[in-house]
C-alpha cells in the first residue's frame, strides 16, 4: 500500500500586481499536498505570471465543500447518463 500525502482544499487570494491605484487580484481553488505544492484552478483574475503575492489562504472544511457542491449542482445540475 502506498502512503499518499494528505491533501487539503484551499481558496487563495493573491495580488497579481503591485499597482496601488489599479490593483489586480487572483482567486483560486486549490488541492494542496504540502504547504507550497499542489495544483489549482483560477476562478478570477489575470493568468498567473509568477509574480503574484499571497494575501490570504483559507483551508476549506468538509462542510464548505458540501455547501459549494450544493450551489454548483443547483446552477449546473449533474448530467444524467441516458444509457444508465
Amino acid at each position: 500500500m502506498t502512503d499518499q500525502p494528505e491533501k487539503k482544499a484551499t481558496i487563495t487570494l493573491d495580488a497579481a500586481n503591485s499597482d496601488l491605484q489599479f490593483p489586480a487580484y487572483q482567486l483560486s481553488i486549490n488541492a494542496m499536498t504540502g504547504e507550497h505544492s499542489g495544483h489549482g484552478y483560477r476562478l478570477m483574475g489575470p493568468k498567473y505570471m509568477g509574480r503574484s503575492r499571497n494575501l490570504r489562504t483559507v483551508e476549506l472544511t468538509r462542510r464548505d465543500a458540501d455547501e459549494i457542491r450544493k450551489i454548483l449542482d443547483e446552477v449546473f445540475p449533474p448530467e444524467v447518463d441516458p444509457a444508465a
